[in-house]
């Protein structure tokens, strides 16, 4: 809100301009003085008046209109005969000075048709420059002197049709499914963007480019038609500004121009490439600009036109993960297990082959060695058990085996450049994401009895499904929140009575509780930045083993044995 001094000095300096217009015009139109006298100070504030009603704010504008008064008469527009006002009036106000501009022209080409009009076109042509160089430096009611006052045109100047296509793409194919063959296939052209009175220029154009340097690089080719300018070397004018710096084509030169267009660099995950799927990387933004004056004799103008393009990373990703599980085999306190090469990763961008030493470590070094700590510490867990002699512990463990391939890339929509581009994301998944052989073996003696007691697990939890996002809906988001897996793995006892002296007997006594749980797929990732990571985690749950124990003298005697407290095994991830 503004202080009510500025307001108070705002309608003082309209007043002046008021009193300055009245002037102007009756030593412009000095018949009009005889016939108003006193009053014309007051036929001005009326004119002025029904232009603001009607739109007119610009001081130029209200002027003009003004000005017309005195050539019609007050209130002509509302007068039959001068429908044609009235349609020019009814224009949106962001249109004001265009409206005047075709008032003015109507005007003259009203008084070139009237044989015995009281005033020449001549006259009023002459008139109406006069009081634009008086008054167009003003700014509008209530901001009368803008610090920076634009220039007002006066000539026709316009433009009757653009358009904008990609010239050259900066990438022609893409990866796609067919049933469970991948293959690269040709893209489709873009469709161009044609703006013309009836189809305004979109508010975002989307290109897919490649940073400086990289090739092939997208193209972009603006074309323009203009039926009359004011100055050939000054409009129609084109400007290409952004991280490039500026670029700019004026008058011929405009009407038919290509230029390159690059995206940022893409520093890509530290892990290396493949490691991060479907990483939404960001565009880089530029302001395209098409200037003229925005004037027509007769009919609407397009007037300037101007939009952002932005420009999203054009590289077109495929990854695939094969993994076999490791045999079962003894484990040992302190030794982890021999980890056989049992991954086999193959990372590819439009179709030349990239390093997959990091996506393969990660699966290897990473989850594997991770699975061969869990095992470790699960028979850490073991030996902990009371009574329990001589555990051992055999079989094997493997998260996340199986085979996956995924494709991404930003790709753009059926409009073409019209509207933002999305990630485009396919995905085959034929995993298991846990699958446990495991058992544990020992002699457990308790209140005199003895058991051979057997603990497995053997069991597994799939992870299989196919991904498609081919267009902006749905979001990524709940297209990839399926590719996860939560299982809980459960324990099963078998406990063997053996004989004992005193011959007490200790038996089972139901079923054992306890299981290996957790989760394993993809998740957004957690190490910053966007797109999914492939992560795993387990636990051991808290286990405890119903007993019953048979006394020949003091009877049958139920017990819980506790076999282990809950505890983390592994927490992995690959960003």
């Amino acid at each position: 809100m503004r202080p009510p001094d500025t307001e108070a000095r705002e309608e003082a300096a309209w007043a002046g301009f008021m009193q300055a217009l009245a002037e102007h015009l009756v030593a412009q139109w000095p018949a009009m003085q005889e016939r108003l006298g006193d009053k014309h100070v007051a036929f001005v504030e009326l004119a002025a008046q029904q232009a603001r009603q009607r739109g007119l704010v610009q001081a130029a504008s209200v002027a003009r209109f003004a000005n017309l008064f005195f050539v019609w008469g007050p209130g002509f527009h509302d007068k039959p005969g001068f429908e044609w006002a009235q349609g020019l009036l009814a224009a949106p106000r962001e249109r004001e000075w265009a409206t005047m501009h075709q008032l003015v022209r109507r005007s003259l080409t009203e008084l070139q048709r009237l044989p015995d009009a009281r005033i020449q076109p001549e006259a009023l042509a002459a008139a109406d420059q006069r009081l634009v160089e008086a008054f167009g430096h003003l700014g509008c009611h209530g901001a009368l002197h803008p610090p920076e006052p634009l220039p007002l045109p006066l000539r026709a100047c316009d433009l009757e049709a653009v358009e904008l296509r990609l010239q050259e793409p900066a990438v022609a194919e893409h990866y796609t499914l067919a049933g469970s063959a991948w293959q690269r296939v040709p893209l489709p052209t873009p469709a161009p963007v044609r703006v013309d009175a009836a189809h305004p220029m979109p508010r975002l154009v989307a290109v897919l480019a490649r940073a400086p340097g990289e090739r092939p690089q997208a193209r972009v080719q603006l074309r323009s038609r203009s039926p009359v300018v004011c100055d050939g070397e000054v409009h129609p004018a084109l400007s290409f500004a952004g991280s490039h710096g500026l670029w700019r084509w004026v008058g011929h030169e405009s009407r038919a121009v290509s230029w390159p267009v690059c995206t940022l660099v893409q520093a890509g995950p530290a892990a290396g490439p493949g490691t991060a799927i479907a990483e939404e990387t960001s565009p880089d933004i530029f302001k395209l600009e098409l200037q003229v004056c925005g004037l027509r004799d007769e009919g609407d103008a397009l007037g300037p036109q101007g939009t952002a393009l932005w420009a999203w990373p054009a590289t077109q990703w495929w990854v695939e993960v094969q993994r076999q599980a490791a045999q079962a085999q003894p484990v040992v306190a302190g030794r982890e297990p021999v980890l056989a090469g049992s991954t086999r990763c193959r990372v590819e961008s439009d179709g030349a082959e990239r390093d997959a030493g990091g996506l393969r470590r990660g699966f290897e070094q990473g989850l594997d060695r991770g699975t061969a700590t869990s095992l470790q510490k699960l028979l850490t867990a073991v030996t902990a058990i009371e009574g329990l002699a001589s555990p051992r512990l055999d079989g094997g463990l493997a998260l996340l085996v199986g085979r996956a391939a995924f494709t991404w890339g930003w790709c753009q929509g059926p409009a073409g450049l019209d509207g933002r581009a999305f990630m485009r994301l396919l995905g085959l998944l034929d995993m298991t994401a846990c699958q446990a052989e495991l058992q544990v073996e020992g002699e457990l003696t308790l209140g005199g009895g003895r058991a051979r007691l057997v603990l497995r697990c053997v069991a597994s939890e799939r992870l299989a499904m196919q991904l498609r996002r081919e267009a902006a809906e749905p979001p990524l988001l709940p297209t990839l929140l399926p590719a996860r897996r939560s299982f809980s793995l459960p324990w099963v006892a078998e406990v063997t009575p053996l004989a004992t002296e005193a011959g007490t007997l200790l038996q089972g006594g139901g079923p054992c509780t306890g299981a290996l749980v957790g989760e394993a797929g993809l998740r957004p990732r957690t190490s910053g930045g966007s797109g999914w990571e492939w992560f795993a985690t387990l636990r051991l749950e808290a286990g405890a083993l119903p007993l019953t124990l048979v006394d020949p003298v003091l009877g049958v005697q139920r017990l819980t044995h506790p076999l282990w407290a809950e505890q983390p095994l592994l927490d992995w991830s690959l960003g």
